[in-house]
């Protein structure tokens, strides 16, 4: 039997939207799969104003009742649980605020606007980002996958960016490294990256279709990341990373500190 996989996610939706066709090439071939949401944790109330916006969002998609922190986050995280269940993987929930929710020392949010989620990681960032890595470690150790796969950060997301230095401080400090892939960041990387080379992971039609199975649960996120063609246009950029045939895009060496390669 095969060493595991750990697939690192920043926030619950982005391993499947992104890798979601591996994942499912993975368990199909009966290797275990274990999906790593770093950012999944419940804030307290109340809400910070940017973040009531996004609650807005996902109540208009749902049908949510109520409107606090804990209500959305667990929305999401049985959202995910749905996801990695069509993909045949177990998923992990860590603890740790997103952006939306944080707040300073004294008490002002991370994040008010739109520009915030892709500033660059603050004081209060650099701390968390070890805590996570810190985290991130413990889990390879007690899972000792033989592969970890975590975001590349391409379009520089805050959140995506501290997961990306975190898994690497992570895997360097590994008594036993394994092998890692930095896989891409959709949506972001459907506005085409300037990366360097890449390797591509090929799907069969199979995979292709239980990964937007997967990322149709995520009912919550759609209003903000699509129009209704969405599985058509993740369609479109899947074949022109593949060649024509659907595939998905990593890269073998580590994000460059901003989350570029």
């Amino acid at each position: 039997m095969s060493r595991p996989v750990l697939v690192v996610s920043a926030h619950l939706d982005d391993a499947v939207l992104s890798w979601g066709g591996t994942i499912a090439a993975l368990t199909g071939r009966g290797v275990r799969v274990v999906v790593l949401t770093v950012f999944a944790g419940c804030a307290g109330d109340p809400l910070p104003p940017y973040a009531e916006q996004y609650h807005t969002w996902w109540r208009a998609a749902c049908a949510m009742a109520g409107d606090t922190a804990a209500g959305g986050m667990r929305l999401r995280r049985d959202e995910d649980v749905r996801a990695c269940a069509v993909l045949g993987a177990e998923p992990v929930h860590l603890d740790f605020l997103e952006a939306l929710y944080r707040r300073g020392a004294g008490g002002s949010p991370r994040c008010c606007a739109g520009d915030d989620l892709f500033s660059p990681p603050g004081p209060d960032d650099l701390v968390l980002e070890k805590a996570v890595a810190a985290e991130l470690g413990g889990w390879i150790a007690r899972l000792a996958p033989g592969e970890v796969h975590a975001p590349a950060a391409i379009g520089g997301h805050l959140d995506h960016v501290l997961t990306a230095r975190a898994c690497e401080s992570a895997l360097r400090d590994a008594a036993d490294e394994p092998r890692a892939r930095w896989y891409e960041d959709l949506p972001y990387a459907l506005e085409p990256p300037d990366n360097g080379p890449a390797a591509v992971s090929p799907l069969t039609d199979d995979d292709w279709r239980r990964k937007i199975e997967a990322a149709a649960a995520y009912r919550s996120q759609h209003p903000m990341l699509w129009d209704d063609d969405w599985p058509d246009r993740l369609l479109a950029h899947a074949r022109e990373v593949g060649g024509g045939s659907p595939g998905e895009r990593h890269w073998d060496t580590a994000p460059a500190p901003d989350g570029d390669h």
